[in-house]
């Protein structure tokens, strides 16, 4: 859905200040007062709109309404990697170099409720503000159907629960405004709701939403990313598989998180029902899927859209990258912030290059064979270089030593057709699964997203290493470590491939083609259903049957052939379906989510010699050593950059679970309580 730039603000106030109905209007100027004392917002109507145009030319004119809907629509968040959104650099898979950003003092510890990190909250609020302003006011535009206004309303009461949601993952309990309030309401009387009874909101406005929404949208795709059934109820299941996870459920230690009436804001007993709904809810849009071919919902695979061949890496990769694709739920249109994304990935001296993957995300990648790295069956070899390259380097037998069979070989390469290590790279990356190799460009790997141009080419190559490939110089003093300052490369040792273009030119920043930004996918909604499931009947065969799926399109063997073991283990699943999330959902935003809902980012670092916990936030974090060696002898043969080292060290206290409510809208209510250890 194509989102229009008009002002939020000024939309709101030329139905507010300019209305010729000031009876009618007087609740909706009380609500907005009221919700500014609360949000931070109380110069809002002191501003003055750009034109003079009154609340009955707004209402009665379809131009700007429609703007103002689309306006309801702007506040909602783009995973755009650092300039706003900090899930990633918070969580224990990627670093960001840049000191600049939210990431760097939150991974210090110099933050408190005064910071504006991240600040949502109020925002958040104006548009919920605004959703019921729209709500209350469409049916006077007759330029609009009734199915039409019908639809609309049902779209903001969408965003209304949606960014509620948003608050609650961020914030924890909320205050909930259900209506606009009468003008005689005494604000500093509003308390947060307890936690239960916010998502309890969030699914109703969810269920209301999807009664007057279609099915889908593939009959008019010029509003994709628009809400629809699908969306409401794939948002249901995000939100009670967070509400059933441990960190909100039974939680004992949020056990004095209190109104100041005694109101407790988290129920601390276990209700294994919780997960039932979350599975029910996971239910639900996986039998659209089944049960309804129209829809077009199911994993994506490239021989499924218009290649002769399955390749589980080129379907890994593709998933990303091709716009509105039959996996993805909730997204919307957005070419700036994938190029910028690539921009940030893509390794110098063109591009910035300073998204690091940890050592962490790198271990928990499979082998081929599907055995985890620590499995003594799994063939992972730590040290040494390959003597022998993966199968799939080069499956149509080109001759890469020479001028042709090189040109070759590239485009292969950046058509998804060949793929895996090359003889020669550490053993570390050897023999790896699809998902490794869409997702990691390590040290030697051909880097696919510059074109066939011998030129452009070596020009990310040292000297001595120019022979047309391109291999990613990640080691001390190595040539895509330069960026334009000199500053921006990867501490890790690795840069993010994953929602890499391979066909993009970015020696010169060209994209070939349109891109949209996923919020939900339906990976994450069966990964969200085998989870549920295992905590209240680990024995169930559909745990089986969809983590199949989602491996088969990985192109890696069940884990029940591999590890037969754990089957109806409930502790044993669990274990795996989670690393089964930090792999299929990497680099994606759930990991802070879900190290959280899980109550595991505390999890201490132990002090050995290397990384051992496959949790934890805090302590350090490791990678390659990219400080190792002197720059004029440094090549691919060089050792030393492969041994592992810490690259930082992360605070993450309790209180970090959750953000603080800004001091300011605590200053301005007593009755509004700040979060746990803030």
């Amino acid at each position: 859905m194509e989102i229009n730039t008009l002002s939020l603000e000024n939309l709101i106030l030329v139905s507010e200040q300019h209305s010729k109905k000031q009876i009618k209007m007087k609740k909706i100027i009380a609500f907005i007062f009221i919700l500014g004392i609360l949000t931070g917002c109380s110069d809002f109507l002191d501003k003055q709109p750009d034109d003079m145009k009154t609340d009955d030319m707004v209402w009665s004119d379809r131009t700007q309404v429609e703007g103002y809907l689309a306006n309801v629509y702007a506040a909602l968040p783009q995973p755009n990697l650092h300039q706003d959104d900090p899930w990633l650099g918070l969580a224990d898979e990627v670093d960001l170099s840049w000191t600049v950003y939210n990431t760097y003092p939150i991974n210090l510890g110099n933050w408190s409720p005064s910071s504006w990190f991240y600040r949502k909250y109020e925002l958040w609020y104006r548009a919920i503000r605004a959703s019921f302003v729209f709500e209350n006011n469409v049916d006077r535009c007759p330029e609009l159907s009734n199915d039409l206004k019908t639809q609309y309303k049902a779209e903001v009461k969408f965003l209304r629960g949606y960014y509620y949601w948003l608050l609650l993952r961020q914030y924890g309990p909320v205050v909930l405004i259900k209506e606009i309030q009468p003008s005689d309401v005494d604000y500093a009387s509003f308390m947060r709701a307890p936690f239960d009874e916010c998502v309890d909101y969030i699914i109703q406005l969810m269920d209301e939403a999807a009664a007057d929404l279609p099915l889908h949208w593939q009959n008019n795709n010029n509003w994709f990313g628009k809400p629809n059934q699908i969306i409401c109820k794939a948002v249901k299941s995000v939100v009670l598989t967070f509400a059933a996870s441990p960190q909100w459920n039974g939680n004992t230690e949020y056990a004095d998180f209190k109104n100041p009436d005694g109101t407790p804001l988290v129920n601390t007993t276990y209700n294994e029902d919780k997960w039932r709904k979350a599975a029910a809810a996971s239910r639900e849009v996986i039998d659209i899927s089944e049960q309804r071919p129209e829809a077009n919902l199911r994993l994506y695979k490239n021989n499924e859209h218009g290649d002769a061949e399955f390749n589980p890496y080129k379907s890994c990769v593709d998933v990303h990258l091709k716009k509105w694709n039959c996996e993805v739920i909730f997204g919307a249109n957005s070419n700036y912030h994938t190029e910028a994304w690539m921009i940030h990935t893509s390794p110098g001296p063109k591009n910035l290059g300073g998204v690091g993957a940890t050592q962490r995300v790198v271990d928990a990648f499979l082998m081929e064979n599907g055995r985890t790295i620590d499995d003594p069956q799994s063939g992972y070899v730590e040290e040494g270089f390959s003597v022998s390259p993966h199968k799939n380097w080069n499956p149509n037998n080109r001759s890469v030593n020479t001028e042709e069979g090189r040109k070759q070989m590239i485009a292969d390469i950046r058509q998804s057709e060949a793929w895996g290590h090359w003889a020669g790279d550490w053993n570390m990356y050897a023999n790896r699964e699809p998902r490794f190799y869409a997702s990691i460009l390590y040290n030697r790997r051909i880097i696919p997203q510059i074109p066939d141009d011998i030129e452009k080419r070596n020009y990310l190559s040292s000297a001595g290493q120019k022979d047309g490939y391109a291999r990613a110089e990640l080691y001390y003093g190595g040539v895509s470590r330069q960026s334009g300052s000199y500053t921006f490369f990867s501490r890790t040792g690795y840069l993010v491939f994953k929602n890499n273009d391979p066909m993009a030119d970015m020696h010169d920043r060209i994209f070939p083609q349109e891109y949209s930004n996923v919020f939900i996918r339906y990976a994450a909604i069966l990964l969200n259903y085998i989870e549920a499931l295992n905590e209240y009947d680990p024995t169930n065969s559909d745990i089986r049957k969809y983590w199949d799926l989602i491996r088969e399109r990985a192109g890696v063997p069940s884990v029940f052939s591999v590890n037969p073991e754990i089957a109806g283990q409930k502790d044993l699943q669990r274990d795996f379906i989670l690393r089964e999330r930090q792999i299929e959902l990497c680099f994606e935003g759930d990991r802070y989510f879900t190290s959280r809902r899980r109550w595991l980012a505390h999890t201490p670092d132990g002090g050995g010699p290397v990384d051992s916990r496959k949790f934890g936030d805090g302590g350090r974090m490791w990678g390659m050593d990219i400080n190792a060696g002197d720059a004029a002898a440094n090549n691919f043969s060089f050792t030393g950059f492969y041994k592992r080292v810490p690259f930082e060290t992360r605070v993450f206290e309790k209180a970090y679970y959750l953000f603080p409510i800004p001091d300011t809208e605590i200053d301005k209510s007593e009755n509004l309580v700040q979060n746990p250890w803030w």
